[in-house]
């Protein structure tokens, strides 16, 4: 309980300060703080270190990869966050626009801040404006007009990217109809798979949850996958299966709001993403999507233009992730090795993280008393 806590940290303050300081004088001039006030200030610090002490090193088979592409060291990250934290809390000072968000993502633990430095190789700065972009699409997508995609006005409910969660609606809703998914292993280089399946699954989803709170349930599953220390340094590889994508999903995706969502997206990938993308696959587009995959083309950055991979035939997706990881319907005996076709995210998510180290104790055996951050009670922790 806080009382209790309280109690102990004004143990600690009357016994190990005096230890540490000569008299209660010289501890008083430290600092103008009272003891309550004071004791208050640090218990909250200890809070915030527990929670900022998750573990972010990458696998001991990698770290020499980390270095080499990153110029990863456990001192530069260390500097780096505390540089990244120090401007964010100067930036929550002089109240800029949109300083409540700095203020939310100041809060957020090490695992998630680190993202952005890893990405953009530990530049502080390329990490502070690539985390303001994503913030920036966040309330973007948060008051996008309900008429967006041609959903019906009011029928959305207004949802924040903050506030979202694994159990919230929208997350279930995409996650309980596999309109994204992942596979429980990893890509031949070593990143985590984001398979993307539109249908006309979509044109429900955008009626029932809005273009905006759509968008926003997808981001929140791909930061759950991009909290892994591997995956933030192997990256993740898009896989977009438009298969079964219908003539009316594409001439909704080609209305001009959202072409310009498009665009929005397609800079979140090239410049402000927090992770690494390895390689954006698209699978059998239809004839009647040609023209939204060049716009889509025409939107991406060179450097991501060069990861792009148009396929004819699912099989050709082969290259970049093993048959046996892939759900049926990409190729003969999709998924029968580790159950691809019918493992869940979550199930997909702990395979992940069993297979960051053969030291680690299973996360699916420790889940009750270590369960993921994007898991966790809000009472614990900033929603992330």
């Amino acid at each position: 309980p806080p009382y209790s806590l309280f109690s102990l940290v004004c143990m600690g303050c009357s016994s190990s300060r005096d230890a540490e300081t000569p008299t209660a004088t010289t501890r008083a001039s430290a600092t103008t703080l009272p003891c309550s006030e004071r004791c208050m200030r640090d218990s909250k610090r200890t809070a915030r270190s527990r929670r900022h002490s998750r573990r972010i090193d990458v696998p001991s088979s990698l770290t020499l990869r980390a270095y080499e592409e990153l110029g990863e060291t456990s001192e530069l990250r260390a500097g780096s966050l505390q540089q990244l934290r120090s401007e964010l809390a100067t930036l929550v000072e002089q109240r800029v626009a949109g300083w409540e968000d700095l203020q939310r993502a100041l809060e957020q633990c090490d695992l998630w801040l680190v993202r952005f430095l890893r990405t953009r190789k530990y530049d502080s700065a390329r990490a502070l404006h690539a985390l303001r972009g994503n913030l920036s699409l966040s309330r973007y997508l948060e008051g996008l007009p309900a008429r967006t995609g041609g959903a019906k006005p009011g029928a959305v409910a207004a949802v924040r990217f903050w506030d979202l969660h694994i159990e919230d609606s929208s997350v279930r809703y995409v996650l309980d109809r596999r309109l994204l998914a992942t596979v429980p292993g990893r890509a031949r280089d070593g990143s985590a798979v984001v398979l993307l399946s539109p249908s006309s699954d979509f044109l429900v989803a955008w009626g029932r949850l809005g273009v905006g709170g759509f968008t926003l349930a997808v981001l929140k599953l791909i930061e759950a996958l991009s909290l892994e220390p591997r995956t933030q340094l192997c990256g993740i590889t898009v896989v977009v299966d438009l298969r079964r994508a219908s003539s009316a999903l594409i001439s909704t995706s080609l209305r001009p709001d959202m072409l310009r969502l498009t665009e929005r997206l397609a800079s979140l990938l090239g410049s402000k993403a927090a992770f690494r993308v390895r390689g954006l696959w698209i699978v059998g587009a239809p004839w009647y999507a040609r023209a939204l995959v060049n716009l889509v083309r025409t939107f991406l950055s060179s450097k991501l233009r060069s990861r792009l991979h148009l396929c004819s035939a699912a099989e050709d997706l082969h290259a970049a992730v093993e048959e046996r990881l892939l759900p049926a319907g990409f190729g003969a005996g999709g998924g029968a090795d580790e159950g691809g076709a019918e493992a869940s995210f979550e199930e997909c998510l702990l395979a992940l993280q069993r297979r960051e180290s053969s030291t680690r104790t299973s996360l699916r055996s420790s889940s009750s008393s270590e369960p993921l951050v994007w898991q966790r009670p809000r009472h614990e922790l900033s929603p992330t």
